[in-house]
């Protein structure tokens, strides 16, 4: 996953890791981990939060994370 454009992404929505927790219902420090890529599988439910959370379809939330729909 990569991170780096998940955080250009958050600041560019200029959400905080604690605005995104209260929005996606998930853990501040789980949060934390997630984007600062700490934990090595988050688990769709975390993902999709995230996704649901900065305005993303599941396939921009793919490719921002790395992942194109030939992977």
């Amino acid at each position: 996953m990569k991170n780096k454009n998940l955080k250009n992404m958050i600041n560019k929505k200029n959400i905080s890791i604690n605005e995104l927790s209260r929005i996606t219902h998930l853990n501040d420090s789980h949060l934390g981990k997630i984007i600062n890529g700490k934990t090595k599988n988050p688990g769709i439910d975390y993902l999709l939060a995230i996704a649901e959370a900065l305005e993303l379809t599941t396939d921009e939330f793919a490719e921002l994370c790395g992942y194109s729909k030939k992977d």
